[in-house]
């Protein structure tokens, strides 16, 4: 049965739309209609407030207080409803850098999370943050658990590519542009992040299949010197190389806001991800945390929105919501809230190829809505159309 979505300011990518509805039926947008119209359908009434694309987040780690490597589908979907109350409707569950027998039981738990779950609609695949990283960007993760790949590895990896979308790693080490070569074919992407490579090696990287850049500016090599030479890194490649996507954590401590409206100068809105790097403190009001696995070595404290190092000498992820992101690009960047949608959701889409269904309020794509009021905090998610 068709469903309008009617008195709402309708955020597209060409711009907001009012005075119209939205026309669903059986979850998929088949139509756009006169507001006055809408009294024939069943409908919901959203009441003058904002109507949006569900947020898309490429790069989480957990929220509600559990991690995606928690070892349980319970953990799994506790971090998933905790960013869909936030307006995420498509998640991509982040790993970071562990025993590569813990990464292994992910795969197996998360298997179980997609064939149990009423929410695995909205997990998409895993993106493998590690553990496959520089020793010289390691960041807040942990030195001891960084390594190269191995064939038994590769191996792995390739047994499990069908609950695997995306791998961020460091194209300088040793193994991993043959490791992409391996699984790409695969339907795997590739991801420079925490890397130290040089501008040369990032455009080895995108020759070997690699298509984005992971939180660019956090723990992405820069101007540096290699044996007495001068080189620019994988932060310049971002910009240099127009076809890499770049990711950008949008929780407003990771990236300020000039920084923000300068890479959306350069790259444009159809190439920049805003992501959340969340940890498992996101949606909650924790004050101390634990970065991955539940041990003191992955202590980390809450200070000032962000997660931190217990000595405060990094960064420890993020404890941003997309919401979040979405009101610190409108609200601090001034950026208007059809570019703004795309960094959170028709962008990353078209990433991950999902943009046929997901992305944008537009005819044939899926009913994943987020209804936001007019100071940008969620009212109602939908997904396939229903209240969730």
């Amino acid at each position: 049965m068709k469903k309008a979505f009617y008195n709402a300011k309708i955020v597209t990518p060409t711009g907001v739309l009012e005075d119209v509805a939205v026309l669903v039926e059986n979850g998929v947008i088949v139509d756009f209609i006169k507001n006055k119209n809408a009294n024939f359908c069943d409908g919901v009434d959203c009441k003058g407030n904002y109507l949006l694309a569900g947020f898309i987040d490429i790069h989480c780690h957990g929220g509600g207080g559990a991690d995606f490597m928690d070892g349980s589908v319970d953990a799994i979907e506790k971090g998933v409803l905790t960013h869909l109350s936030h307006g995420t409707t498509t998640i991509y569950p982040t790993t970071m850098s562990a025993e590569f027998n813990e990464i292994e039981n992910t795969f197996k738990v998360f298997r179980q999370f997609k064939n149990q779950s009423a929410y695995a609609g909205i997990a998409k695949g895993l993106h493998l943050e590690g553990p496959f990283l520089s020793p010289k960007m390691c960041g807040a993760q942990r030195l001891d658990l960084i390594i190269e790949p191995t064939d038994k590895h590769v191996s792995s990896l390739k047994d499990n590519a069908d609950v695997i979308s995306r791998i961020t790693c460091a194209p300088e080490v040793n193994g991993v542009n043959e490791l992409a070569q391996m699984l790409i074919p695969c339907g795997v992407q590739f991801s420079m992040g925490h890397t130290n490579a040089t501008y040369e090696q990032a455009e080895d990287a995108v020759a070997n299949g690699f298509n984005s850049i992971t939180h660019m500016y956090s723990a992405t090599s820069g101007f540096h010197k290699v044996n007495q030479k001068v080189h620019i890194g994988v932060t310049q490649a971002g910009y240099g190389i127009d076809d890499v996507y770049v990711e950008l954590i949008g929780d407003g401590c990771h990236v300020p806001k000039e920084l923000l409206r300068l890479v959306l100068r350069f790259k444009g809105k159809d190439k920049i991800c805003l992501v959340t790097d969340a940890m498992r403190a996101s949606g909650t009001d924790l004050n101390e945390s634990y970065l991955g696995k539940i041990c003191p070595e992955n202590r980390v404290i809450i200070d000032d929105g962000v997660a931190k190092l217990p000595d405060k000498s990094s960064f420890a992820g993020s404890i941003g919501t997309m919401d979040r992101a979405f009101k610190f690009a409108v609200k601090n960047a001034g950026i208007d809230l059809q570019t703004a949608s795309a960094l959170t959701s028709l962008t990353p889409a078209k990433l991950m190829k999902i943009d046929d269904k997901k992305g944008s309020i537009e005819i044939g794509k899926d009913v994943d809505f987020v209804l936001m009021d007019n100071d940008f905090n969620v009212k109602l998610v939908f997904v396939a159309g229903e209240i969730i």
